[in-house]
């Protein structure tokens, strides 16, 4: 439970990040976990304040002759993803998070972590509170509403900050240390549906299930080979058509923009003479399934449960084809890979969230890219795609990629130390996850950069766990970079 935290190491950062997991925080309701560390801030901080957009800003003067290193601002986001079993029991607006100590890793009772990012708060805490640590004069930007939309960072002020270094702390890999993301763009798609009434005498309703996938974070996981199950659930149902005799009522899949989604479900109504035929198309269906995927996700299911009453509305055939075509040639997934950087993704979509109801299509995907060319390219297939079925495509929110800077001088720092601290080199690398760099980096184009932090996996789902080990390496790590500084 949350009190093994207590018996870790380092123990500030842990007991820093235990109280974070008792606080409700997910996007877009970070008011008492702001309130919190601007309370933190006034306590161990010379100045501690929050901006208009929400961030928390703290600054500490140097520590005595330290004055001559460069500041330095350490940045995280205090909102996570609020991502569930579907079996569990838990409202993230009011209960704590429930974290286990197990194998080497901190993970939470069948709900995200909240490492991401609550790790990076935490380690700020730590720097703040901990008086015998030396250091040059620092910052710290904690902002809101990342997950989301970049809200925080986005909304930040030009004058905000006083720092030549920012240390990102979103990091997932201890070991690799990031100087360049993936900018992206919010995809809606729309179309409005029309129904019509079903024989409930000649039809049975069903719902067809996905479940047991592993999803992922969309831009750190989509070249894993997980299936996307919205993508999934329409390839099924196009391969009935036709063959068998149904109708369909509606469907969803996922619920957070940026995550893979892990289930799906869609309500459908099945003549009663060709119930033995869906079975059998389900069966068969769990095999391919199984085929596909037993290295890279073995867990998933597809299944069928009859249904005591459901509205007797079902699409119209027209508007089912075009649901069809939207969401199977919808593009998902790895779009191109890096030529300059190997194994990178360059460009990507995720078909994020997906909903029949209400008289609606509508989809949301997170569309990444680190070339802006190809980002124009990719949005204007699936602009086209979603117009050719009938549907609306708009595209909001889009932020900017941080373009790499190999002559950093807080990268050769880090370098250094890394290699004199654990005797290996670390990996240098751009990330396709979007990091908040890139949006700060626009308001303060001289800034140097570089994100870093502790492993963790299962990040965006309730498999979330951060390695404990690697936690005390990046502390380590952190702690020896702010106490030699840059003149």
């Amino acid at each position: 439970m949350n009190e093994n935290i207590l018996a870790l190491s380092p123990s500030l950062l842990w007991k820093n990040f235990r109280e974070l997991t008792l606080i409700p925080r997910p996007s877009k309701h970070e008011e008492r976990v702001s309130k919190f560390l601007l309370e933190f801030g006034k306590q161990h901080a010379d100045e501690a304040f929050q901006d208009k957009a929400g961030n928390v800003i703290m600054r500490k003067k140097a520590t005595p002759g330290m004055e001559n290193r460069k500041s330095i601002v350490l940045q995280a986001h205090c909102d996570m993803v609020p991502q569930k079993r579907s079996d569990k029991t838990h409202d993230f607006l009011t209960d704590p998070i429930t974290t286990i100590v197990e194998d080497g890793y901190v993970k939470a009772d069948g709900t995200t972590l909240g490492g991401d990012d609550g790790i990076g708060v935490a380690a700020i805490m730590s720097v703040f509170e901990d008086n015998t640590l030396k250091h040059g004069p620092i910052e710290a930007l904690i902002t809101v509403d990342e997950e989301t939309g970049l809200t925080g960072a986005d909304k930040l002020a030009k004058d905000a900050l006083k720092s030549e270094i920012l240390i990102n702390l979103d990091s997932e890999e201890e070991g690799i240390f990031y100087i360049g993301c993936a900018g992206g763009v919010n995809v809606h798609i729309t179309k409005q549906l029309q129904f019509e009434n079903i024989d409930p005498n000649q039809y049975e309703p069903y719902k067809i299930t996905l479940t047991g996938f592993l999803g992922g974070h969309s831009g750190g996981d989509i070249h894993k080979n997980r299936p996307n199950t919205a993508k999934l659930l329409f390839r099924f149902i196009n391969g009935i058509i036709g063959k068998v005799d149904f109708r369909l009522s509606g469907a969803d899949s996922g619920d957070m923009h940026n995550a893979i989604p892990r289930e799906a479900r869609a309500f459908v109504f099945v003549n009663k003479s060709d119930v033995k035929k869906l079975n059998t198309a389900i069966k068969n269906f769990q095999k391919v399934i199984t085929g596909e995927y037993k290295n890279s996700d073995p867990d998933g299911k597809i299944a069928i449960e009859k249904l005591e009453t459901l509205m007797p509305l079902v699409l119209q055939e027209q508007h089912l084809k075009d649901v069809n075509l939207i969401i199977n040639s919808l593009v998902s997934g790895v779009f191109a890979m890096s030529a300059d950087v190997p194994g990178l993704v360059e460009t990507s979509n995720n078909l994020s969230i997906m909903r029949i109801n209400g008289g609606t299509l509508r989809i949301q995907c997170l569309l990444r890219s680190s070339v802006q060319s190809q980002s124009d390219y990719l949005k204007e297939i699936i602009r086209l795609q979603a117009e050719y079925a009938g549907a609306r495509c708009e595209f909001e929110g889009e932020y900017p990629g941080w373009k790499p800077n190999p002559q950093s001088a807080i990268l050769d720092l880090s370098k250094r130390i890394y290699k004199e601290q654990f005797g290996a080199e670390p990996v240098v690398t751009a990330i396709h996850a979007g990091l908040e760099c890139g949006l700060i980096l626009g308001k303060y184009p001289k800034m140097d950069m570089i994100s870093l932090g502790p492993t963790m996996y299962g990040v965006h789902t309730p498999d979330e766990k951060i390695e404990i080990a690697s936690t005390e390496r990046f502390m380590q790590l952190l702690r020896q970079i702010l106490e030699t500084g840059i003149e």
